[in-house]
C-alpha cells in the first residue's frame, strides 16, 4: 500500500560529525551536578541499512536505552517503525503511522498510544513484544505518558461525556490492571518517579478557569504547584526532584522549574524558548539548548537555511536525543554538553 510520508519523517540528514565547545553566559539557580570540562559534541545514532529516515524521542534516566520511530522505503511502500537502542545495537520493531511513542523505561520498556478503530488505545513494548493495555469502561480513548523503573505507567483517559480527562495508572505489581489516580478532577498524569511520586496538570474544572499543576507523594497527599505573581500552572516534565513547565495566562506564559521536595520554584534560564525535558539534576532542556543553571549551552548541529536540530530527552547523565533535519531526519545524540 502506498502511503504519504508523514510530516515528521520528511526531511534530512547532516553529513559528518559536528563538534563544538560552547557556553553562554547564565544564570546561577539551580543546583547542577558537577562536570569536568568535555566539548559538547553531537553524533548520529546508527541506524538499519534499509531505514532512511528516524528521530530519537526518549532516553531512560541512566542513558542506556534511547527510543525513537523511522522508515523503510520498500518500492512504493513506505513504513514506520519503532526504533530501540541499546548502545550500538537497535531493536527494529513494525509500527504504523498512527502509533505514538511517549518514553522508555531503564530496562527498555516503552509505551506509548496509537490510534484504532476510531479510539486512542495505549500500547507497551516489553521481551520483544508489543501488548495493548487495558483500559477504562469509561474512557473514550486513553494515553500513557509516562514510565517509572518498576514498570509503572501513568498518562490519562478521555471521557468524553463530560469532556473532562481521567489521571490513570497501570501498575506493575498487578498486570492487566489500570486505575483511577486519586487527584485534581480533570486531570493527565504527566509522569510517575521511582518512588511512587506522580506528577501531573489538572484542567479547568468546578470552577476554575486555569490548569494547575500538582504532585501526588507517595502517602497520598496531593500539593499544587504554584507560582508567586501568576495564574495557572501545567507540567512538562519530571524526574528526581524536579518538574518543568509553564505559569501565567496563556499568551503570556513564562518557563517554571520547581523543586518538587518543597514546592519552591526556580526560574528558568530566560533565553530558552522551550522547555522539553528535565534530569534529576534539574538541568533543563530546551528544543535547541540546555539551562545547566549556571549558564545556557546551546546544542551544536545546526546550520542556519541547512540543517535544523531538535532535542527531546535528557538523561540523569546528560545525554541528550533528538534528530537533524537536513537533506533527511536524522536520529543524534549529544554528550557533554
Amino acid at each position: 500500500m502506498t502511503r504519504t510520508i508523514p510530516d515528521s519523517l520528511l526531511a534530512g540528514l547532516t553529513a559528518g560529525v559536528l563538534t563544538a565547545t560552547l557556553g553562554a553566559p547564565g544564570i546561577a539557580t539551580a543546583a547542577t551536578r558537577p562536570r569536568s570540562a568535555t566539548l559538547c559534541t553531537i553524533r548520529p545514532l546508527p541506524m538499519p541499512a534499509d531505514v532512511t529516515h528516524g528521530e530519537a524521542r526518549a532516553i531512560d534516566p541512566t542513558g542506556r536505552f534511547v527510543a525513537g520511530r523511522g522508515l523503510r522505503i520498500t518500492g512504493d511502500v513506505w513504513e514506520e517503525l519503532l526504533l530501540l537502542w541499546d548502545g550500538p545495537r537497535v531493536t527494529v520493531v513494525p509500527s504504523d503511522p498512527s502509533r505514538r511513542l511517549e518514553a522508555v523505561n531503564r530496562y527498555g520498556v516503552m509505551v506509548g498510544s496509537a490510534f484504532v478503530d476510531g479510539t486512542h488505545r495505549p500500547w507497551r513494548y516489553r521481551d520483544g513484544r508489543l501488548e495493548w493495555l487495558p483500559v477504562p469502561a469509561t474512557v473514550s480513548g486513553s494515553w500513557p505518558n509516562g514510565i517509572n523503573a518498576r514498570g509503572d505507567i501513568v498518562g490519562h483517559g478521555s471521557v468524553e461525556e463530560t469532556e473532562t480527562a481521567l489521571p490513570l495508572r497501570w501498575p506493575a505489581d498487578r498486570p492487566g490492571t489500570v486505575e483511577v489516580v486519586d487527584a485534581p478532577a480533570n486531570s493527565a498524569a504527566q509522569e510517575i518517579l521511582d518512588d511512587g511520586t506522580i506528577v501531573g496538570t489538572a484542567g479547568p474544572s468546578g470552577g476554575a478557569t486555569t490548569p494547575t499543576a500538582w504532585v501526588r507523594r507517595p502517602d497520598g497527599r496531593i500539593d499544587r504547584l504554584t507560582a508567586p505573581g501568576t495564574t495557572g500552572t501545567w507540567i512538562r516534565a519530571a524526574q528526581g526532584d524536579w518538574a518543568v513547565g509553564g505559569a501565567g495566562p496563556e499568551g503570556a506564559q513564562v518557563l517554571m522549574r520547581w523543586n518538587l521536595r518543597d514546592g519552591s520554584t526556580v526560574p528558568v534560564h530566560p533565553g530558552l524558548p522551550s522547555v522539553q525535558d528535565v534530569n534529576a539534576w534539574g538541568t533543563v532542556l530546551g528544543d535547541r539548548a540546555v539551562d545547566r543553571g549556571d549558564r545556557l549551552v546551546p546544542l551544536p548541529g545546526a546550520v542556519p537555511g541547512a540543517v535544523i536540530i531538535m532535542a527531546w530527552a535528557i538523561a540523569d547523565n546528560g545525554t541528550i536525543v533528538g534528530s537533524t533535519n537536513g537533506t533527511g531526519l536524522r536520529p543524534v545524540r549529544w554528550n557533554g554538553c
